[in-house]
């Protein structure tokens, strides 16, 4: 068999391997993380119905957090996304903000630094927060996620 028809599966192979390994870093911040929490329009208060979706997943280490945000499909790009306080299907007001990526399908991976003790709380009762991924479409939200 030609060099070529021998490299060409092997490298099909790669471009796998290696796709697959990016998206497995999707499912936490730092080793240790909270498992990758779903972000879908289903939670959000707003009405939004696109059919977004997305995953969060963090770390705390004292006042820092690293997260890895994933938005696919939003209606329009991100304007804003945030940490809330706010029980399942209710609006809550920003504690953390958090970067967004360009476009309207994207992950990133980010840390911020926010208050110790608000992290600590976020850390004892994480199903009182939720993370939320605005548009213009949707300013109040788009999809959201109760943490864990």
């Amino acid at each position: 068999m030609p060099a070529t028809r021998t490299l060409k599966p092997l490298a099909v192979l790669g471009i796998a391997a290696a796709l697959a390994a990016a998206g497995a870093g999707a499912a936490t911040a730092k080793p240790g993380g909270v498992p990758a929490i779903p972000l879908n329009t289903e939670q959000e208060v707003t009405g939004s119905n696109t059919g977004a979706s997305g995953f969060f997943s963090y770390t705390i280490d004292g006042g820092e957090l690293c997260y890895t945000l994933t938005a696919r499909d939003l209606s329009l790009p991100a304007v804003a996304a945030h940490i809330h306080v706010a029980p399942r299907g209710v609006a809550g007001p920003v504690v953390v903000p958090l970067a967004v990526g360009s476009g309207t399908t994207w992950t990133l991976d980010a840390c911020t630094t926010a208050d110790p003790a608000l992290l600590a709380e976020i850390a004892a009762s994480p199903r009182s927060y939720y993370v939320n991924v605005h548009t213009p479409t949707f300013p109040g939200g788009e999809i959201r996620g109760q943490l864990k």
